[in-house]
């Protein structure tokens, strides 16, 4: 059975759950289990009717059960994860996909768990043993293979026993395995738990964390049973043994705590494609346009010169304010401070190197002992400090350096690690400053890096589309069956809301600002930010309202002045418009835009003669400009001056610059003052204009023919005047 044609009996089986209409999705689980001959399933498939046949049986008999609702719930869990397992089935008959691929060759070797974890064991014990000899790299290689064997196990054992699981947990929490081997199946249980839902595997990484024999690992797990919970909110919402479990970390400063780190990372991703998206196409290509530049300047320096004095020569500040970036790099500056992804887009490009085709390798914890490296990181110099140091690079990023380094030729690397010794002391100094910054700063560091580990993953493995990426859309931590409860300090909503806020993301900010709202009811500042929000979301009726509240209690702020009157012009209201414009004006009368505007507002309002002097006093502040030409010339044809009003048109067109939009406009003022003959040449202009054409000056003579007949012409003359301009075309 193909998956496309199990998917709606799929889809039918989990309503009629939902539903609790179990009988029909016993029969239809039943139906679809002969086409598979899994006997475990199949054998598990009766037994749990045949509890749910007792569990009847005991109800009518009228036996009080206390347990029988949490019952119920765990028999239709495991009823999903049956009927989750026959789609996975389907799907494995014949997919390509890497999940269906990994677990088809599983099959065929036929290695259980306990014999894989054995292997793994052996081949790393082996690598010890040999280490410092010939034979070092061999071993080595071979205990990499068999961890990653384990992985892709562990990674699409779904459905496997409960026993399997605790054995699994056990082995992280209770035995001295190596580090590597321990995180290896916290990636491994995650993801397998987003390709498929696994109850069994989602305790288990709640046990591990729990156990919490290790900052680092309890950083991976938690982070882990984040982005599970929030792949699968409503399996786990329905669960009274989870709930129960979850529940307990209410009380727990340090669950909050951690919580609290792993959500702000998580949703710190959100801003990463927009900051590799302002790399790629704002900074670097400004940079590569300013390439020659930066070669005059090296030119201008002799040999004996000491080159280290570029490092704080002025006019490099100068040549990368060109264009604003000098702005938009601080801007990357500051947002790397605050935590911000900025290495994404440096290393985008240095996946694919054949490391990065092995899923298990993306979460694989750096070690310059691996045997595709190991006999480089003699050569690396400095690079080895830098490549041990944590929190500087995810691991992925750290593999990705070390090869790069590998191809690069010596010269060139002598060089750079020549430069990195003098500067690895300032960035040890920056290192542990950060440190000092936190509470914890081992478990912090270990979730930066794991996230950043984990989104690399999905976004940049080269069959990313195979896998359900749990970065797809935002994380909203208020849905997080169990652990919002854990969440519900206000610091936390303060600090989400703040940073939507901060990186411009308007309709995940709002809701955050509504709740810090209610707990400060008089925070004017906070109703200024909701009001953006709103007018950034375009409701902007939502928006005066809430600048309008805000003005109760700071009346001179020009900030809100200037909104009010930008909003109340957005939605028609020019008078209340020009009133706010006026009240900008009075802080700052030479303002040219603001005249500009409050003159575009008044003539919409029909105040033509206000709107004029705005325009004189624009025209005063900044003259020669044809944008205050073009007002005045259709604000006094407006106010019946055609002659004041055909002289700017005459000006705009004898500066050259003239739009077919203009020659249009100084048509329609020959026309009036009794020049035909100019009035049809601007119309011809205006018709052979690029982009305009005849039907378009027909169509825009008609939309301003009722401001032309004020004025003291009539259709039929234009109408002539049209006909004219066809036959001379």
């Amino acid at each position: 059975m193909a998956a496309p044609q199990y998917m709606p009996i799929h889809n039918k089986i989990n309503v009629l759950l939902d539903n609790g209409s179990l009988h029909e999705a016993f029969a239809l689980l039943k139906d679809n289990l002969t086409v598979f001959s899994d006997p475990y399933v199949s054998d598990k498939l009766n037994k749990l009717e045949e509890t749910y046949k007792y569990m009847i049986h005991y109800l009518v008999e009228g036996y009080a059960d206390k347990g029988r609702d949490e019952m119920l719930s765990e028999l239709i869990n495991d009823l999903r994860t049956i009927n989750d397992s026959i789609l996975r089935n389907s799907i494995m008959a014949d997919s390509p996909d890497v999940y269906s691929s990994t677990k088809r060759f599983g099959n065929i070797r036929k290695v259980s768990l306990y014999q894989r974890l054995e292997n793994y064991i052996d081949a790393y014990s082996n690598a010890m043993l040999a280490a410092g000899t010939d034979s070092a790299s061999q071993y080595q290689k071979k205990s990499e293979e068999a961890l990653d064997a384990l992985f892709s196990y562990v990674w699409t054992m779904f459905g496997a026993r409960e026993e399997e699981y605790r054995f699994l947990s056990k082995a992280v929490t209770e035995y001295d395995h190596p580090f590597a081997f321990k995180a290896q199946m916290i990636s491994a249980l995650l993801l397998g738990c987003l390709s498929y839902y696994d109850k069994n595997a989602f305790t288990a990484l709640i046990d591990i964390y729990e156990a919490d024999i290790d900052q680092k690992l309890s950083a991976r797990a938690l982070t882990a049973i984040v982005l599970v919970v929030a792949s699968n909110p409503e399996r786990i919402k329905k669960d009274p043994k989870l709930k129960a479990r979850l529940s307990l970390w209410q009380d727990s400063i340090i669950s909050y705590r951690r919580l609290r780190e792993v959500l702000m990372n998580v949703i710190r991703t959100r801003d990463t494609e927009r900051i590799s998206s302002k790399m790629k196409n704002e900074v670097l290509p400004e940079l590569m346009k300013l390439r020659p530049d930066i070669l005059n300047k090296l030119k201008n320096v002799s040999e004996e010169s000491d080159m280290e004095m570029l490092d704080i020569n002025p006019e490099w500040e100068e040549i990368l304010n060109k264009n604003g970036l000098g702005d938009k790099i601080k801007e990357l500056t500051e947002m790397q401070m605050e935590g911000a992804d900025v290495m994404m887009v440096a290393f985008s490009n240095l996946k694919n190197f054949p490391f990065f085709n092995t899923v298990s390798n993306w979460f694989l914890p750096f070690t310059n002992n691996h045997s595709e490296i190991a006999s480089l990181s003699n050569e690396f110099g400095a690079f080895n400090e830098l490549l041990d140091m944590d929190g500087v690079m995810c691991d992925s990023d750290r593999y990705s350096f070390a090869f790069s380094l590998n191809k690069m030729p010596e010269a060139q690397r002598k060089m750079m690690t020549e430069r990195m010794n003098e500067q690895m002391t300032q960035l040890k100094e920056v290192m542990a400053d950060r440190k000092l910054k936190s509470s914890v700063p081992e478990f912090d560091s270990e979730v930066t890096k794991y996230v950043r580990d984990i989104y690399r993953f999905f976004k940049l493995f080269r069959r990313k589309a195979d896998f359900n990426d749990p970065f797809k859309n935002p994380i909203d931590f208020r849905s997080l069956p169990f652990l919002n409860d854990v969440l519900s300090d206000m610091e936390i909503v303060n600090l989400v809301g703040e940073f939507y806020f901060k990186r411009g993301y308007y309709a995940e900010a709002l809701p955050m600002l509504m709740l810090i709202e209610k707990e400060n009811p008089q925070d004017n500042l906070l109703w200024e930010k909701i009001g953006y929000c709103h007018n950034a979301l375009n409701n902007v009726s939502e928006a005066i309202l809430w600048y309008k509240k805000a003005e109760l209690l700071n009346p001179e702020s020009l900030w809100l002045i200037k909104k009010l009157a930008v909003c109340y012009r957005m939605t028609g209201k020019y008078s209340d418009a020009a009133e706010y414009y006026a009240k900008a004006l009075e802080a700052d009368p030479d303002n040219y835009s603001l005249l500009m505007s409050a003159g575009n507002c008044l003539l919409e309002a029909g105040d033509y003669q206000a709107a004029i002097a705005n325009y004189y006093h624009a025209d005063y502040v900044k003259p020669e400009r044809l944008s205050s030409w073009r007002a005045l010339g259709w604000a006094e044809l407006l106010n019946g001056n055609k002659l004041k009003s055909l002289g700017y048109y005459e000006k705009i067109i004898g500066s050259g610059n003239a739009t077919a939009n203009d020659n249009l406009n100084a048509g329609h003022l020959y026309y009036l003052t009794g020049n035909l003959k100019k009035a049809v040449g601007c119309y011809k202009t205006c018709a052979c204009a690029k982009g305009f054409g005849m039907k378009k000056l027909e169509e825009s003579i008609h939309e301003d023919l009722d401001t032309i007949e004020k004025a003291g012409g009539n259709a039929q003359e234009l109408n002539l005047l049209l006909d004219k301009v066809k036959y001379d075309l």
